[in-house]
């Protein structure tokens, strides 16, 4: 991650200029007096660099809400223009793919969704998410700098490639940079989607002042995205956090993937949605659906949040399998943050309490460290809002050039 303190040197207004950008966008409603103190720049450096910003229409200032200021005049703050350019962030998994234009705040100004049961041919998926992409820069009068490609793994970003994800339709080896590149004619880049996710709540969420933590994001799949002494770490190939392909049972049924017990072998929808109608036979607890829901992750999920027996039990069997994967990754990184990444409709934390409840019973010294597990505030949304925080960051480290 970039550095969170500037210098006065004239030499490199440039760098400090994109410090200043940075600060703005991370921190939403920042006045220039908070600037100068979390930059480290003086109050005219500071104003100089705000003033060039807003020369460039990068950008605006406005009066603080009467409601959010305390007493006396509303202060004046900073935030990303409304005609600021925007990003292209693209998330890759199993069943549905998202396109979205945001900006450099990751505030999303327009999606797109493409749902799939099987997927024919692997130019399929460039295809469409081409077409999406064309579909939202016609709606927007701004400029699009860059794509961000969230995908499924394992990826090689150095290369762009999306490699062999198990159970994703015998798909392998895309290179999905080229094509979305060639399809845009922009930047384009490539992230491992639990990568995403964890640089989503460093950048714009619940982490910015972490040094250190992990995000588990459960969706189709399970993967882990760490962040080790401020920074994303992604590995030579950017394959880190593949924890749904390790081993729980050394003695399990060999995987897709070829290793044997993987925690996605038993740690699945198919596998959650079976436990919860067992458990339902046997306390007659029956998991109430709206009509025509099915029962899913997202069902379950609600129902357990809203205390059902049968749910609640299941998820906790599920989440049984993830702490034994989780334990050995706190116990060899010593994490004491975890972040979890899921879509849910309800309210609750029976996910993140079961989570943590576990954990406290088998990692290393837990009565001498405070361990605490908590939801995404993207929800299922972090490895995509991931893609655009990707891109923003080499906007902010001026590797892709965004001010003159």
């Amino acid at each position: 991650m970039q550095s969170t303190k500037g210098t006065n040197i004239k030499d490199i207004k440039y760098h400090n200029r994109l410090l200043v950008l940075k600060h703005i966008a991370v921190k939403p409603m920042i006045s220039r007096m908070d600037l100068s103190e979390a930059t480290g720049l003086s109050k005219m450096a500071v104003g100089n660099m705000v003033n060039d910003l807003l020369e460039m229409e990068l950008v605006e200032e406005t009066l603080l809400p009467i409601d959010a200021a305390n007493y006396g005049r509303p202060p004046r703050v900073l935030q990303i223009s409304e005609s600021s350019p925007l990003i292209c962030g693209m998330l890759i998994k199993r069943g549905i793919s998202q396109v979205i234009l945001a900006d450099l705040s990751g505030t999303i100004i327009d999606r797109q969704e493409i749902s799939y049961e099987q997927i024919s041919r692997q130019e399929n998926i460039s295809g469409w998410l081409a077409e999406a992409y064309d579909t939202l820069r016609k709606r927007q009068q701004r400029q699009v700098i860059a794509v961000g490609i969230s995908s499924v793994g394992p990826v090689d970003t150095r290369r762009g490639v999306i490699l062999n994800p198990p159970f994703f339709y015998g798909i392998s080896n895309v290179e999905i940079v080229r094509e979305i590149a060639a399809a845009t004619a922009l930047p384009t880049y490539l992230i491992n989607d639990a990568n995403a996710g964890a640089l989503a709540e460093k950048l714009y969420g619940s982490a910015k002042n972490e040094k250190n933590f992990s995000y588990l994001h459960i969706m189709n799949g399970i993967g882990l995205g760490c962040v080790l002494d401020d920074k994303l770490y992604s590995g030579n190939f950017g394959q880190s956090g593949e924890i749904g392909h390790t081993s729980i049972n050394c003695m399990g049924p060999r995987c897709e993937c070829g290793n044997v017990g993987c925690l996605e072998l038993y740690a699945n929808a198919e596998n959650l949605n079976l436990r919860a109608r067992e458990l339902e036979a046997i306390l007659h607890s029956s998991i109430p659906l709206k009509p025509g829901e099915r029962l899913n992750w997202l069902s379950i999920v609600d129902n357990a949040n809203r205390g059902n027996t049968a749910a609640t039990l299941a998820l906790d069997e599920f989440c049984g399998y993830i702490a034994h994967a989780m334990t050995n990754i706190v116990n060899l990184l010593d994490f004491s943050r975890i972040i979890v990444g899921y879509d849910s409709t309800t309210q609750g934390n029976v996910v993140e309490r079961l989570l943590y409840e576990k954990l406290q019973e088998s990692v290393l010294y837990s009565d001498y460290r405070k361990i605490s597990v908590h939801h995404s505030v993207f929800g299922g949304d972090a490895p995509l809002i991931g893609a655009i925080a990707y891109c923003a960051e080499k906007v902010f480290d001026a590797s892709l050039p965004v001010i003159f």
